[in-house]
């Protein structure tokens, strides 16, 4: 190829965009049969059990599903996207770690990939997702049933669609009652995050329980509560919300956490079944309130 000839194609690749396609004979002829699942942090039970639901649909249909950690970083999103990309996936199942690049969300549908968010919303695009809001006004007041007024809330990442909607809910309960969170603070769903933003709040404001946007961040706050001398439930209440695993946590888990189940698993099937019936309807899952033992009527404490 002549310099001149060269230079006029790789201005052009990257005015475009373009990705090669390593299927792209293959695309010719058939189907790739090959998807790709997009999670923020693979190391959170959650997503790891999100996934195992998408498998479980997938796997007998005779799909390939490559699966991509963000590492809750939107830049690692980006390259991961490309990748998919060259890899010539059908569809992406995506949970994404912030507001979505629209620019590549057009330029994925553009190129004829299909895109179904999974737990977190995606705008525009259909979404399998728990009932998150309800699901938390039903543990606020559940709370709030067994007397406790005082909560630390260490809430998830604003910018997406689980930590506003669990936020929301327990705001929406709180204001039916005239009452306000003694504390606020934003995590970013991980057992460190719960962890700091726990002691934090214990080492600032008088609160008799805290409440948490997922299960790893309670988790977090069980263990500030023990480095603080916090006795749970019988000085603290602790309460999260997934309903995941707790065996990682055990040496500091005294009793069945107070939180609300998401149909995880089914979260995962019914978005790649989403993903490769078709439809643009969203889907709302419903939750169960798990009634633990980190919480308890607050005439039992003695005082």
């Amino acid at each position: 190829m002549r310099p001149e000839t060269e230079a006029r194609v790789l201005d052009a690749i990257q005015a475009l965009k373009y990705t090669p396609v390593k299927a792209a004979q293959t695309l010719r002829r058939q189907r790739t049969k090959t998807l790709g699942v997009l999670i923020p942090d693979i190391v959170n039970l959650y997503f790891a059990l999100l996934t195992r639901g998408v498998e479980s649909y997938t796997f007998g249909r005779g799909f390939t599903t490559l699966i991509c950690d963000s590492n809750r970083t939107p830049e690692r999103e980006s390259r991961y996207f490309d990748i998919l990309l060259s890899e010539g996936v059908e569809g992406i199942l995506y949970v994404p770690v912030g507001p979505p690049d629209e620019t590549m969300m057009h330029r994925l549908i553009d190129r004829g990939v299909r895109i179904v968010g999974a737990d977190r919303r995606l705008p525009g695009l259909p979404t399998v997702e728990a009932a998150n809001r309800e699901a938390s006004r039903d543990l606020t007041e559940h709370i709030l049933g067994l007397g406790y007024r005082r909560i630390g809330y260490v809430a998830g990442p604003e910018n997406v669609s689980t930590g506003h909607d669990r936020l929301a809910g327990l705001l929406d309960s709180l204001h039916a009652r005239g009452l306000e969170p003694a504390a606020v603070r934003y995590g970013d769903f991980t057992f460190e995050s719960g962890l700091e933003h726990a002691l934090r709040i214990l080492e600032t404001t008088d609160v008799d329980v805290i409440v948490t946007a997922n299960d790893l961040m309670a988790f977090g706050a069980l263990r500030a509560a023990e480095d603080c001398g916090r006795a749970v439930p019988e000085t603290l209440g602790v309460a999260g919300f997934d309903h995941v695993p707790s065996v990682p946590y055990a040496t500091f888990m005294h009793a069945e956490l107070t939180t609300v189940e998401v149909p995880i698993h089914r979260m995962g099937y019914e978005a790649a079944r989403l993903l490769l019936e078709g439809g643009e309807d969203s889907a709302q899952l419903a939750t169960q309130l798990v009634r633990g033992g980190t919480c308890r009527e607050q005439g039992r404490r003695g005082g």
